[in-house]
């Protein structure tokens, strides 16, 4: 297991928490946080062409989002426009490989080797110069938004699983 030292982990959980969505019974779904953000239409795009919005606005699924932002979907040529192109057997795949089960807090993800996904595969969390990774190139840029049915941490880059079909 992988030790953080509190300055470290303090760090990352400050790298900045983005306000969600809050009604009288607290926050939001992840699918209500990611429509409310702005910054995720190509990831709710991509759900709804593959029929997963439903999974991640089910109130009483607990889940850990990795959630790629429009400019992480954008370096594989990607928008909310073209996504829905994509065979969805494959799109599905890749947005499942974003999708742990269980609320992982970011503490919980660097205090593991890796993480099964809910394609099947695993991700592999890491720490590079004070910087949180997972697959050693997904930078996660914010943690711990608090949804009513888990957590998302948000990334720059969109996970690839090392086999798409």
């Amino acid at each position: 297991m992988r030790r953080l030292s509190s300055a470290m982990l303090a760090g990352l959980l400050f790298i900045g928490v983005v306000a969600a969505p809050v009604s009288a019974n607290g926050p939001g779904t992840i699918a209500d946080i990611a429509v409310a953000n702005g910054n995720f239409t190509t990831l709710v795009t991509a759900l709804s062409c593959t029929n997963l919005v439903g999974a991640v606005a089910d109130p009483a699924a607990k889940l850990t989002v990795f959630a790629p932002t429009d400019s992480a979907f954008r370096k594989f040529g990607l928008t909310s426009n073209n996504i829905c192109r994509l065979p969805v057997a494959l799109l599905k795949n890749i947005l499942l490989y974003h999708v742990a089960a269980g609320e992982l807090k970011a503490s919980d993800v660097l205090a593991v080797k890796r993480i099964k996904m809910l394609n099947g595969l695993y991700t592999f969390p890491s720490v590079r110069n004070g910087n949180a990774y997972i697959n050693w190139y997904a930078k996660i840029v914010t943690t711990d938004i608090q949804a009513s049915n888990g957590v998302i941490h948000i990334i720059d880059s969109v996970l690839i699983p090392y086999r798409l079909w």
